[in-house]
Parts: C-alpha cells; sequence; structure tokens
C-alpha cells in the first residue's frame, strides 16, 4: 500500500505535481520493521502493539514511535500540519476506511472532508465504513494522540 502511495505521489500525472507543488509530505514507509520481518504486522519482536504505545513511547523499548512523535512535534514548529495519515491493517475490519477522530460540532466536518473525497474518487473505499468516535481504549493510538496533543486533523 505504501509503495503505491510513493509511485502516485512521485509519479508524472498532473494531480500529483499539484500535491507536490502545494503540500510537503513526510512519510514513514514501515513502523514496525522488527515485527514484520518476524511475520507480525501488528506488534513488534518485543510482542507490543505499537500502536498503543503514542502516549508515552519509551526510547528504548518502542524508538520508531518515541523518534517519529518527536519529529512530528519539531515540524510542527516549523509549519502547519494539514493531516496526519495512519495507514495499516485492521485485525478484524474488512474494506478501505477510514478512523477519525470527533471534537466541536464546527470540527466534525472538517476531519470529513478527506474520507468523502476518498469515496468519491475511488471505487473501493468505503465512507460508510468510517469512524470518528473516540473510545477510551483508543487514547494511546497515533490516530487520538495525533488529534488530541498535537492538535492534528
Amino acid at each position: 500500500m505504501m509503495k503505491g502511495v510513493i509511485d502516485y505521489l512521485t509519479g508524472p500525472t498532473l494531480n500529483a505535481k499539484i500535491l507536490r507543488d502545494n503540500f510537503v509530505f513526510k512519510i514513514v514507509p514501515m513502523l514496525n520493521p522488527d515485527g514484520v520481518i518476524i511475520g507480525n504486522t501488528r506488534c513488534s519482536l518485543a510482542g507490543v502493539d505499537l500502536n498503543r504505545q503514542w502516549l508515552e513511547p519509551s526510547r528504548k523499548h518502542h524508538p520508531t514511535v518515541y523518534y517519529i512523535k518527536q519529529h512530528i512535534k519539531k515540524l510542527q514548529e516549523e509549519r502547519d500540519m494539514f493531516l496526519y495519515c495512519d495507514l495499516h491493517g485492521h485485525s478484524r475490519k474488512k474494506n478501505v476506511f477510514q478512523y477519525g477522530c470527533s471534537g466541536k460540532i464546527n470540527d466534525r466536518l472538517k476531519e470529513r472532508i478527506f474520507p468523502a473525497l476518498m469515496e468519491k474518487n475511488c471505487d473501493i473505499f468505503s465512507f460508510a465504513d468510517c469512524s470518528f468516535i473516540v473510545q477510551k481504549a483508543k487514547e494511546s493510538t497515533a490516530r487520538v494522540v495525533a488529534w488530541k496533543e498535537m492538535g492534528i486533523t
């Protein structure tokens, strides 16, 4: 999936050029290489679900999460961050969809623009399967920490 994103963004199409001309993309192709190399796409080599470590990642035990979080904070000092996407497979759900974070009523439309555009332009994307609810059990995930702590949609 990430190779497709990179190939598209670096490709010759007019839409890709417009995106490159208007946005800066910071891409981390894989956050869990040590887990993936042994066939575990969800957990690290230590058996830790890295997407549950974003509140207080340990530099020693979750170095990829720790350093990416530090990098995002540094980038925010230099420029506004328009969108944060954490792309990964779901353990139970099928289809292509998005999880977001519902905030104030005025912001609820803002977070739904990207998935609405995705559904309009991509036959395999399902807006109906999207969810914008933040459950207590998800408060340490990348999307919720990026939203609550760093103020990123």
